[in-house]
């Protein structure tokens, strides 16, 4: 991956694992970043690494991120909807 992601809660249901709706994380080459002190549910984050992994055809990432897709978490009840965009680069 060359580009940094902040993926940040849009809306749900309710959440199991005491998230609101703004809450985000980062996603990048180094790994998950979460702001300090706080957590985020581990399958909300496996869903928007499965479906970056899983973008079908030729398409490049940075024409992908610019429709700023939505990423469900896994579990229906709590519909939970995150937000993926771009982060500008970070400079030297």
């Amino acid at each position: 991956m060359t580009a940094r992601l902040r993926c940040t809660v849009e809306s749900m249901n309710y959440s199991a694992c005491e998230l609101a709706v703004g809450d985000s994380f980062d996603l990048g080459d180094r790994g998950v970043e979460l702001p300090e002190g706080r957590g985020f549910c581990m399958f909300a984050i496996s869903a928007v690494a499965s479906a970056l992994a899983g973008r079908a055809g030729p398409e490049p990432l940075s024409a992908w991120l610019a429709r700023e897709p939505l990423v469900a978490c896994p579990d229906p009840p709590e519909n939970l909807v995150m937000r993926v965009r771009a982060l500008p680069e970070k400079g030297p």
